[in-house]
């Protein structure tokens, strides 16, 4: 019998459709789930399968076998399996099984062999772009994230991470003419508009190593201190940044009418609603404020 969710499928495995199981496997990743009905661990594992089987939109089919109901089919594909506990999760794609895990699994494992195998080509080079933003391999990034591009051009999430990409590499002007076609509403955009305003306030302002000259010489230089804070943000040191703009609105509120807070506002917007750290800088300037 198989029975269709909303967003993905089930079907019950019986000795009569196993050729459709496997047939099945060629089109979409199936997950043969083998458990005991007697046993409420084995079906609570069952129910958590279902549910994340579900967050997959239709790209994983759920193979639901009872050992006890259909316990010679099921010894059968146990013993090809080589499966040594119950419950099972036997994941087949492409007509042949790819990975088998045994006993209680959690979703996270679950999800660490699924999403590979219901990537899309695309997908799975976002995955190797994010790997090189994070080893801060910029360039390479770059040049990935764009063969992405060429498959899915209309991608506006995309094409605003290419935007961030390319103000990391300082490639202000390319950035500048790509978030100009953007939409308003492009997810993400907030964040690389507000970066580009910092590389604009800092055009002509002194480098940073003559900022900090300045401010070894004078601490109260609330403009060498405040140009320093913008070209942190660029840098990315975004609680030096902040602790900088903190001390100068603690000390003087009417410079640059305020400035130092505004500015401070700004970055919140560019880090994005529920970031951990302008929450706890909003928390420190709410404090001071008030």
């Amino acid at each position: 019998m198989n029975e269709s969710t909303a967003v993905g499928s089930i079907m019950d495995v019986t000795e009569s459709n196993l050729q459709e199981m496997l047939q099945l496997s060629t089109e979409k990743l199936v997950l043969l789930f083998i458990g005991m009905g007697s046993d409420e661990a084995s079906n609570q594992q069952q129910r958590n399968v279902e549910q994340l089987v579900n967050t997959y939109d239709g790209k994983v089919v759920l193979a639901r076998l009872d050992a006890e109901a259909q316990q010679m089919v099921a010894q059968q594909l146990i013993t090809q399996l080589r499966a040594n506990a119950i419950p099972v999760h036997a994941f087949l794609h492409e007509g042949r099984p790819v990975q088998v895990l045994c006993g209680p699994q959690t979703d996270q494992q679950l999800r660490d062999v699924m999403d590979p195998l219901t990537m899309s080509p695309a997908e799975q080079i976002k995955l190797q772009v994010d790997a090189l933003i994070e080893a801060g391999m910029i360039g390479q990034a770059l040049e990935l994230l764009q063969k992405i591009l060429q498959e899915e051009p209309d991608n506006h999430g995309l094409q605003v991470l290419q935007v961030n990409l390319l103000l990391e590499l300082g490639r202000i002007d390319d950035a500048r003419q790509l978030l100009a076609v953007l939409p308003a509403d492009a997810p993400g955009i907030a964040q690389p508009k507000a970066k580009l305003s910092f590389y604009e306030m800092v055009a002509e302002a002194p480098q940073r190593d003559v900022l900090e000259a300045q401010l070894h010489e004078d601490e109260n230089d609330h403009e060498a201190r405040y140009q320093l804070a913008i070209r942190m943000v660029i840098a990315d040191e975004i609680e030096s940044a902040l602790d900088n703009l903190l001390l100068i609105v603690r000390r003087d509120r009417t410079f640059r009418e305020d400035g130092a807070r505004l500015l401070m506002l700004k970055v919140f917007e560019q880090l994005g609603t529920g970031n951990a750290v302008a929450k706890r800088y909003r928390g420190k300037l709410f404090g001071l404020m008030h």
